[in-house]
């Protein structure tokens, strides 16, 4: 499920930009799939253990996605957009047995859409919602959106950005929640100490070489015959 089927994400980013600033009578969203927006990255793996970084996410902008979010009602693949370490926004990706469902309960929490087509048939149906703070919702292209202000030019920067930093170093989950990463432990060197030889005793009462030798002869001799020098 890379970037949620990345064509279908393209175009309700375009439409979104499009969204008239006419301004819904209702409320602003102030969640997503039972995520308040806003909330830190740390605390949405807590509650939702279940989500895992979008490959294509990068140090500026990532995506962690769930083929099915625990406690949403409905099994669809849902995905957070998250800036700066905070939720600003998500998608659900809709089928032909879900595409009503959410239509009729966007319509129920935020009145009917600023402009809407094709919404006798939610399949079809292109509808968008936008408010005075910025927040906007688009339902369209298979795809419900719901984005910041922030959230929104994040999002098209990101989508922008593309394949051009591939060989970028797009950080990950540790660094998405601002920790360090891990460093090798550093074991210490073991030096071998150098073992020198045994030195070599010599008694220097006893005379070397052939001297010795010699010595060493005459004491056995007279040590056999019994005397001495």
């Amino acid at each position: 499920m890379r970037r949620l089927a990345g064509a279908a994400l393209i175009v309700a980013a375009v439409a979104l930009l499009d969204v008239p600033a006419r301004g819904a009578s209702s409320a602003p969203p102030s969640e997503f799939a039972g995520v308040a927006l806003g909330t830190s990255l740390k605390d949405l793996k807590q509650q939702h253990p279940e989500v895992r970084r979008n490959p294509d996410s990068d140090r500026q902008f990532q995506v962690y996605q769930a083929l099915s979010l625990k406690g949403l009602g409905v099994n669809n693949p849902v995905a957070f957009d998250i800036y700066n370490g905070r939720v600003v926004g998500g998608q659900v990706m809709l089928d032909s047995y879900t595409a009503r469902y959410w239509y009729d309960q966007m319509v129920a929490r935020y009145g009917d859409p600023d402009s809407c087509t094709y919404c006798g048939d939610a399949e079809l149906a292109s509808a968008s919602w936008m408010w005075h703070n910025g927040e906007r919702l688009h339902i369209g292209g298979g795809m419900l959106t719901i984005l910041t202000e922030e959230g929104a030019s994040q999002r098209q920067q990101w989508i922008a950005r593309g394949d051009t930093s591939a060989s970028e170093d797009k950080g990950d989950e540790e660094s998405d929640l601002g920790e360090p990463p891990p460093q090798p432990v550093a074991h210490p060197r073991r030096v071998r100490k150098k073992i020198n030889p045994p030195r070599k005793v010599v008694n220097e009462d006893h005379p070397a070489g052939w001297r010795a030798y010699y010595e060493d002869a005459k004491t056995r001799v007279a040590r056999w015959f019994g005397w001495s020098k």
